[in-house]
Formats: C-alpha cells, structure tokens, sequence
C-alpha cells in the first residue's frame, strides 16, 4: 500500500508541524517567564525580609533604649525619694531633738532640710545667743552629714 499524499493533507500536515513547533516555544517561553518570575519574586521577598529584620532590629534597639531611660528614671526617682526620705527624717531628728533639750525654747524654731544640697536651715526665734548656737549644735550633731544654715534671729 502506497501512501498518497493529496493536495488538501499537506497543507493540513505543514500547519500540524508548525502549530506544533508554535506550541513547543510557546511552552518554552512560559517557562522562561516561570523562571525569571520566580527569581525576581525570590529577589522581591529576600529584599523585603532584609527590610524586615532592619525594621525590627531597629524597633528591638529602640525598645532597649525606651527601656534604659525608664530605668534611669526609675533609679533617679528612687534616688528623689529616698534624698526626700531622709531629709525627711533629718529634720525630725533635729526638731525632736531642739524640743528635748532643757535649755533651749524651740517653740519658734523651724527646721528645713534640703536632700539636694545637703543643708538643714534653722529659722525663726529664740530668746537669747546662747540659744542660737545652741540650736546651731544640736543640728550638727543630729546631722553631721549636712551643712547647718543658722538663720535664727534673736528676739529681744
């Protein structure tokens, strides 16, 4: 048996190949674009993980410096209140010890103690000089950390 080609299958056969040959590059092609799409959103999300871990880095170092600050507010706070505490704790211990004393009238006398310069001011008024610098001991003895400001007046 001999196969014959006719006039209407040839041009039948040559647009079979050349669909075929269309379709093989065509599948080629989407390939190629499969690839270079993958690549450049492999590229996309390696660039976009870089910006996040720059991003948190940078929001975990801005944390830590947030954190430092309220720590050092914190301990200065603690440091405040502690300064107030025993200044606190000064002045009743001086004015205690003022309204103890025999000889010594501390009706008139006001004691403030300041924690941050460490100094007790003695205000007011007593009866005599005698007084005065005995007022002025008495502060010095019960405070000897701070400096006394005797600004006590003698009332005549």
């Amino acid at each position: 048996m001999k196969s014959r080609i006719t006039s209407l299958g040839l041009p039948a056969a040559l647009l079979s190949v050349s669909l075929f040959a269309a379709c093989q590059n065509t599948a080629r092609g989407v390939e190629q674009d499969t690839e270079k799409n993958t690549a450049a959103a492999r590229e996309q999300a390696r660039d976009a993980n870089a910006e996040a871990k720059q991003e948190a880095r940078e929001a975990g170092q801005s944390m830590e410096r947030a954190g430092d600050r309220v720590a050092q507010e914190t301990r200065d706070a603690t440091h405040s209140v502690g300064a107030t505490l025993d200044a606190a704790a000064q002045t009743m211990q001086i004015k205690t010890a003022l309204i103890d004393a025999d000889n010594l009238d501390a009706n008139d006398i006001n004691v403030d103690t300041d924690a941050a310069t460490k100094t007790v001011t003695l205000k007011g008024h007593v009866p005599t000089a005698a007084q005065k610098a005995a007022a002025e001991r008495i502060a010095k003895e019960k405070a000897p950390e701070y400096s006394v400001s005797n600004l006590l007046e003698i009332r005549k």
